[in-house]
């Protein structure tokens, strides 16, 4: 009788132990990895989706774009918002907007580590706000000295300043203490000065300080100049001059000029611009989603996330919210639909004639209050919470369960060994009861 290896039958027989349940723990643990794959894939497209959404229903975005042509550059912009009617304006620059500037009158030889009173104070006033700044605060290195450079960093770093840049400016040879208003217009005129400090020189030199740019008001006219109607503004920027255009002047106009026209109008390729966003967005979401959820056929394979229940939500309130009216209109009224394959499209001429109608009112299904934008925030939101959202709480599940079968593997590598060592146990005894029986019956022959 011939001998068998006991290291191989047990090998053998033991991994026919556990071969059936090593092959359903691994398709087990091959489906739940793609599943939470699959929903990262699509958790990543909503955020897209969500991001692209946001931008949209920001203060400053709108989906409806108009535009401003002018008839000559350089004296001002002009931004236009969706509320912006189509129509056509003269506007004359006057004036633009300019901050005071004021420079102290410091004694000749003035430096940056010149001794200025370290007693006393010196009260700057701004618009009505006043910065009284106790000058025993200004020595920050303990030398019982203050100098300019620590006045102005004292000015710049105080928590009441009202809106004042102190700075020292060097030209050939001096050093020049200037204060700057931070803001534009009269009403920010800039009052300066120094008392009880015991030094004359220092006190007279706010008293006689010289204006280096002296504030204004910026002056523009609708019409002509000195006939049409004036405004002034502190800034240089006009916000809703016009229902929903906002003016901005650089360069004032001289004397006599003629009004620059400004057209405002319709931005269809912008407005397009805008909307193909959106409708990009949304379709590659929807195109994420049907890549792994098809329900398989004879020629495709059936998605791993087929029929899963939060996708099948998310997909299914979206697609309800954009057949949905606002403002009192469906989105398909004004030309953007849900095809057969569920992919938002536009009908360019339909949402052409409804901008050129009432683009104010368009604008509103998107961005207004409790309109598209904002429900479909909403409505994503639960699904994208980091802490507790429904796509966190999916995935969490399916990690348990892969932990769960990296357990039972665990167990069944146990088991496996414990067959091992029984079956090798048993072979080797049985080799050597063969040995034992061959050796007796050479003894007969």
């Amino acid at each position: 009788m011939s001998s068998m290896d006991p290291i191989t039958m047990a090998t053998q027989l033991a991994t026919f132990d556990v071969q059936p349940f090593q092959h359903r723990y691994q398709l087990q643990a091959n489906q739940y990895q793609s599943q939470l794959t699959a929903l990262g894939k699509i958790e990543s497209a909503l955020r897209e989706f969500r991001s692209t959404v946001e931008k949209m229903n920001s203060a400053t975005a709108s989906v409806i774009q108009n535009a401003a042509t002018l008839s000559q550059e350089g004296n001002f912009s002009a931004s236009v918002d969706a509320n912006a009617l189509s129509g056509s304006y003269q506007v004359f620059v006057e004036q633009v907007a300019t901050a005071h500037q004021l420079s102290a009158n410091m004694p000749a030889g003035t430096t940056a580590e010149s001794e200025v009173p370290i007693t006393g104070t010196l009260d700057i006033t701004v618009n009505g706000e006043v910065m009284s700044l106790d000058l025993n605060t200004i020595d920050t290195d303990g030398d019982g000295k203050g100098t300019l450079a620590e006045l102005t960093s004292a000015i710049n770093a105080n928590t009441t300043n009202p809106g004042v840049n102190a700075t020292l400016v060097r030209t050939d040879g001096e050093t020049h203490f200037m204060l700057s208003s931070s803001k534009t217009g009269q009403a920010n005129t800039i009052t300066v000065s120094a008392s009880g400090t015991g030094q004359a020189w220092f006190e007279d030199a706010f008293t006689n300080a010289t204006d280096i740019s002296t504030p204004q008001d910026a002056k523009i006219w609708l019409g002509p100049q000195g006939t049409g109607l004036a405004l002034t503004n502190s800034s240089n920027t006009f916000s809703n001059v016009i229902d929903g255009v906002s003016l901005t002047v650089t360069k004032a106009q001289a004397a006599g000029e003629q009004p620059i026209g400004m057209d405002i109008g319709t931005d269809q390729e912008g407005t397009k611009k805008q909307l193909n966003a959106f409708i990009d967005a949304y379709n590659s979401l929807v195109s994420t989603i049907d890549s792994y959820t098809q329900s398989g056929s004879e020629n495709e394979k059936r998605g791993v996330l087929a029929g899963d229940p939060t996708v099948r939500s998310i997909e299914s309130q979206l697609n309800n919210l954009l057949r949905t009216e606002y403002n009192g209109k469906s989105l398909m009224e004004v030309g953007l639909s849900i095809n057969r394959s569920g992919k938002l499209e536009l009908d360019s001429a339909r949402f052409e004639a409804a901008q050129a109608t009432d683009g104010a009112s368009l604008e509103a299904m998107f961005n207004g209050d409790g309109n598209l934008f904002d429900s479909l925030e909403q409505t994503i939101e639960p699904f994208l919470k980091f802490s507790n959202g429904l796509f966190k709480s999916r995935k969490d599940v399916l990690q348990q369960n892969i932990s769960r079968i990296d357990d039972k593997q665990v167990t069944l590598e146990r088991k496996y060994q414990m067959s091992y060592d029984r079956y090798l146990a048993q072979f080797t005894q049985m080799n050597a009861l063969m040995a034992q029986m061959n050796q007796t019956s050479s003894l007969f022959m």
